[in-house]
């Protein structure tokens, strides 16, 4: 039996986490749970798993949520927390030697120098969540680092794309939430909308597969069927295809390196289906370019992104902003940081914290 710790249980990812454990009943113990804020949520997981610990970021601290990751029964750490509340708190559990199975792609955006140096040196294991990342990561079974060529990551096709520039900059906060496949939350939806989320899993990945941005390729997918390859200097080039179901990855890092049955639901029959790719819009959506020109100053400009960005998504999401100023506001705002090279915690949430008040 694993023993988990769930943070941002109540979030979409750690809800569905909840389920797939659910699911496998007598393979897992919920050792610890921690949520944002209060919530009746939150109150009936606790009536139900009766953790050892259970811990409100909002009033309880952050020692307590360390604590939540750290607890010497614990065996696996999903980490669901939105930015980088999750950065801490995945140190932490790595120092402890816990595997970390992470949905948070901030955390690595920010800090992916710290937080892998951290994997190496206590020997411990990184499983990510991410659909791309966890994509990656099952197609490099086929080959060494040595052999790879290229990771190319793959793009959806949504009504967004279809609009002209000049539709996009009248897009409402309504018409960017609406999508028909992944079940995301609100600010992720529109990372991934803008295209920024898939600039975050550039940088994610370069740090993850310990590999530079210049070898990793965007394509768009419209079929979503496919969620990443990876091509291998022979030519080769090994792909990860599947239902469009979160938590398809989900069970795979609660099992990692075991693979397990999964329900009907989750299964893709081939029959009927076709698989194309086309070139990444850059042009339409410029913020695809920013996840290269972050790894290219790195140090604490990841963070400053991420600052950045969240503003930007704010002032969209308040109406202060329409949808095709936030990449040009974020790249705006790059212009002026200067970046503090191998920086340190506190440097990484300074840059942070400038990063959203720079715009």
């Amino acid at each position: 039996m694993k023993h988990l710790a769930i943070i941002g249980s109540t979030g979409s990812i750690g809800q569905q986490t909840i389920a797939v454990a659910d699911r496998f009943k007598d393979e897992f113990k919920v050792v610890s749970l921690v949520c944002g804020r209060q919530s009746q949520e939150f109150k009936q997981q606790i009536i139900k798993y009766r953790p050892k610990l259970a811990v409100v970021a909002e009033t309880d601290g952050e020692a307590a949520v360390i604590k939540a990751v750290t607890l010497p029964e614990i065996d696996l750490v999903v980490m669901a927390v939105v930015g980088l509340a999750g950065l801490k708190p995945t140190l932490a559990a790595v120092k402890a030697k816990k595997t970390v199975a992470l949905a948070t792609k901030e955390v690595l955006v920010a800090a992916g120098d710290l937080v892998m140096t951290a994997v190496k040196k206590n020997q411990t294991r990184l499983i990510s969540i991410d659909s791309e990342m966890a994509a990656i990561q099952q197609c490099l079974m086929s080959g060494g680092k040595q052999e790879i060529n290229r990771l190319i990551l793959t793009l959806g096709k949504g009504n967004l794309a279809l609009m002209t520039r000049e539709e996009l900059r009248s897009v409402s906060v309504n018409q960017v939430s609406k999508r028909n496949h992944w079940e995301m939350g609100k600010k992720i939806t529109i990372d991934s909308a803008t295209g920024v989320n898939k600039a975050m899993e550039v940088i994610e990945a370069s740090w993850l597969f310990s590999i530079p941005g210049k070898k990793i390729d965007l394509v768009v997918h419209p079929e979503y069927l496919c969620h990443s390859l990876v091509e291998f200097v022979d030519g080769s080039i090994i792909a990860e295809l599947g239902v469009a179901d979160m938590k398809r990855y989900i069970q795979r890092a609660l099992f990692y390196p075991e693979r397990r049955e999964t329900v009907r639901q989750q299964r893709l029959s081939l029959i009927g289906k076709s698989l194309s790719f086309e070139l990444a819009p850059v042009d339409k959506f410029p913020a695809l370019t920013l996840g290269y020109e972050v790894l290219k100053n790195g140090g604490t400009m990841g963070a400053f992104f991420l600052g950045a960005d969240e503003t930007a998504v704010e002032s969209f999401t308040d109406g202060r902003i329409s949808f095709d100023q936030i990449p040009v506001l974020i790249k705006r705002a790059l212009r002026q940081h200067r970046v503090i090279k191998n920086p340190n915690l506190e440097q990484i949430f300074q840059a942070y914290s400038e990063g959203k008040n720079s715009l």
